[in-house]
């Protein structure tokens, strides 16, 4: 069933109006005809609904966490499924989301900045101290709520990966480009499971775009960061211990990211003025610190570093005197303006070196600089990322109907994503030889894996052609794209035999 204005939802909300709608929710302004309070429904895999599995993972998985309390989540008031779709009964919250600074073209201020960061990481803290640790996987904007408090409020915490690639194979619809851009490098690994540290990547990806506009790798997420793109720097008018926390959130080493607690701990006390201790370095300590994490030193301290032997303050080599001091007057005769010749010429014979190998430096760098470089690699970044999420939407689809070869209306939609993942695929390939060796790997291994899915789904189509017609049809479509396995196979076969 459809929701629309006016309905009258599970026998006791209505309808008014569609607040928002995600990859695999709608959340409606309803009035609650009992109480007469206006409330925010949110309704999973509407229009669709869900199989009883579906149903029964769902309801599992949120019972988990509908009790859980605290200040920076918002806890749905009632739970149930009517039609077939579950749904949340939710305090209405009448901000919006954290989303509204995106859609309004504003940055975000700093001081609402370092208020985001700490209520969202200890929202989080909440969620990772529970055993076994609560993993959001979904921090955005859009799942930032404000309240008339002024605090912000996680929401869709204890929706499972799992739960949400369920829903979305119920609706055949694809993965949400936009909560790409808030993966870590680490989902995109060979084994992505959901940890702590993602969170924390996902917490720096939405406060890099609330305070610059858009996210740190575009919609490609840190599947660009994972092979070797750089971080961003920060503009704006934001101080620098601001773009600092936001930086190390995104760092792409998942240990060198802070915990949601250090977060938390570290917004508190700038909110509230308290100063961390600083212990003083030793000159040892300093010499290890990187550059980037050396204190700030005085101007005493300055000019005894900048001292010969500054490795050694307290024995400080004198420095000449410099200061004018009475001399024996000079001789004057012809020897005068010997001297004074010789030295302007050794002065001019100076410049002229000095100008002749500037100006050969100059000449060998211009030249370096003008020679052109396609950068082979970003474009094949681009094209691999929107393959990947192809692959992901059809993997999805299957996993969900893994044995309904006679739909057509699924499985011609699923090779047809297959060949599109394949497409760009290729054009990431294109040039090969330029291709960072990494890259070109991971290209041709999805290749195999995307053949090896279009080969599985042949074999079945082949096996029951003899039977369907349309099997036959879909079958030959598949064939080329796998010409090179099936050849594999035939020749395996055939050595088989001859053995």
């Amino acid at each position: 069933m459809a929701l629309t204005e006016g309905l009258l939802f599970a026998e006791r909300y209505n309808l008014i109006r569609q607040l928002g709608r995600g990859g695999f929710a709608e959340v409606w302004l309803a009035e609650d005809n009992m109480t007469k309070v206006q409330v925010a429904v949110k309704v999973y895999a509407p229009g669709t609904g869900l199989d009883d599995n579906g149903i029964k993972l769902f309801t599992q998985e949120f019972s988990l966490v509908f009790d859980m309390n605290h200040t920076n989540l918002l806890r749905p008031t009632h739970f149930d499924c009517w039609d077939r779709m579950p749904y949340l009964i939710m305090p209405l919250i009448k901000n919006g989301s954290a989303f509204k600074y995106i859609t309004e073209g504003k940055n975000i201020p700093e001081e609402e900045a370092w208020k985001m960061l700490h209520d969202v990481a200890a929202g989080l803290a909440y969620l990772h101290e529970k055993t076994p640790p609560l993993i959001h996987q979904d921090i955005k904007p859009d799942n930032i709520l404000i309240d008339d408090e002024g605090r912000y409020l996680i929401t869709d915490f204890g929706i499972s990966a799992r739960v949400r690639s369920t829903i979305r194979g119920a609706q055949a619809q694809e993965q949400s480009g936009g909560t790409l851009a808030y993966m870590g490098p680490e989902r995109f690994s060979s084994n992505p499971k959901p940890i702590m540290a993602s969170d924390i990547w996902s917490l720096g990806a939405m406060m890099y775009e609330l305070m610059t506009g858009m996210p740190p790798f575009g919609n490609h997420g840190g599947l660009l960061q994972k092979n070797g793109a750089e971080i961003p720097i920060i503009e704006g008018d934001y101080t620098q211990e601001l773009k600092d926390i936001v930086t190390q959130c995104l760092a792409k080493e998942t240990w060198d990211r802070p915990s949601a607690n250090k977060i938390e701990e570290m917004t508190y006390n700038k909110m509230h003025g308290i100063k961390t201790p600083v212990e003083t370095p030793t000159p040892e300590s300093v010499a290890s610190t990187p550059a980037t994490m050396q204190p700030v030193e005085s101007g005493k301290a300055k000019k005894q570093k900048n001292a010969k032997n500054s490795t050694q303050p307290q024995a400080i080599t004198p420095q000449p005197d410099l200061s004018i001091k009475k001399s024996k007057p000079i001789q004057q005769g012809p020897n005068k303006s010997i001297i004074i010749g010789a030295i302007a010429a050794v002065i001019v014979l100076i410049g002229i070196i000095v100008a002749v190998f500037s100006s050969s430096n100059n000449e060998e760098q211009t030249v370096v600089e003008v020679v052109p470089r396609v950068n082979y690699d970003s474009i094949a970044q681009v094209r691999i990322q929107e393959a990947l999420e192809f692959k992901m939407n059809a993997d999805t689809i299957i996993q969900n109907h893994p044995d309904e070869y006679t739909d057509a209306s699924i499985y011609n939609n699923v090779e047809d994503i297959y060949r599109k993942a394949l497409v760009k695929l290729d054009d990431a390939l294109i040039d090969r030889d330029s291709l960072d060796t990494n890259l070109a790997n991971m290209a041709i291994q999805q290749q195999m894996a995307i053949k090896t899915a279009l080969l599985d789904i042949y074999k079945n189509l082949d096996a029951g052609a003899e039977y369907v017609q349309e099997f036959r049809t879909r079958a030959d479509a598949i064939k080329p794209l796998i010409e090179d396995l099936l050849e594999n196979q035939s020749n395996e076969t055939i050595n088989e035999e001859n053995n």
